[in-house]
């Protein structure tokens, strides 16, 4: 049976539902099966694969490009940027293991990886927590540029952002209303405390610890350390 586009996005929508615990597995496969034409065999694979890709590990059963291209696509924007580098990998993994039992290659498949591989590596850049190193700095002399694991945690930053909205906590700037959809659920977080200060044990509570903000106020906040507080930025925007 052919997976249509429509079957594609119902298939990613239940998916989410039952990888977030709103929809029991069973209830799911019914869904598809008998509301939305598909069939039952192939529900369970987009299910299943759907929570191989979240947790980066190997997926068997083919999707075809379309449905990698939509899966990649909605995973960076519902969970974030660690979530899709866990979806590339996935699949990636998949393509090694397929093309290892000699059915032939995947080079559509690979296309769409590497698409995204080149878009996430775009993005990264964006993120702006810098660290300097306590040394002489040379001219040309690199600087390390990163993301703390709390602000990059997929399910973190879209409890965050699921309880905030997708615009900036200082500026207000909201790319969907910009860009459209282009810019639809685009945005940063930002951790309210120092990372310094936490260990690796600590729990990020989504609500109480981050913020969501465009790029260039995230980039200012982190101008001074310790960063600035969201209320300080805001004034110097305001008095500005």
């Amino acid at each position: 049976m052919k997976i249509t586009t429509e079957m594609t996005h119902s298939a990613y929508t239940t998916a989410k539902a039952v990888y977030e615990g709103k929809m029991e597995h069973s209830q799911a496969l019914d869904y598809l099966e008998n509301d939305c034409g598909m069939n039952r065999g192939s529900a369970n694979n987009y299910i299943h694969s759907f929570k191989k890709m979240m947790d980066g590990e190997r997926y068997t059963r083919t999707f075809n490009t379309e449905a990698t291209e939509y899966y990649f696509t909605n995973i960076l924007q519902d969970y974030g940027l660690d979530a899709l580098e866990n979806a590339l990998q996935s699949a990636t993994a998949h393509i090694e293991y397929y093309e290892g039992l000699g059915r032939g290659n995947l080079n559509s498949i690979r296309d769409v990886i590497r698409s995204h591989e080149t878009f996430l590596r775009i993005e990264e850049k964006m993120y702006p927590d810098e660290f300097d190193e306590p040394e002489l700095l040379l001219e040309g002399q690199k600087k390390k540029v990163f993301v703390n694991a709390y602000e990059r945690n997929p399910k973190a930053r879209s409890k965050c952002v699921k309880h905030y909205g997708a615009s900036c906590s200082v500026c207000a700037m909201n790319f969907d209303e910009v860009y459209g959809e282009l810019g639809k659920g685009f945005i940063h977080v930002h951790h309210l405390l120092p990372v310094a200060q936490l260990g690796k044990q600590y729990e990020v509570d989504p609500i109480a610890d981050l913020r969501p903000v465009c790029p260039n106020c995230h980039a200012m906040l982190h101008r001074r350390n310790p960063p600035l507080s969201i209320n300080e930025l805001k004034e110097t925007v305001h008095n500005n």
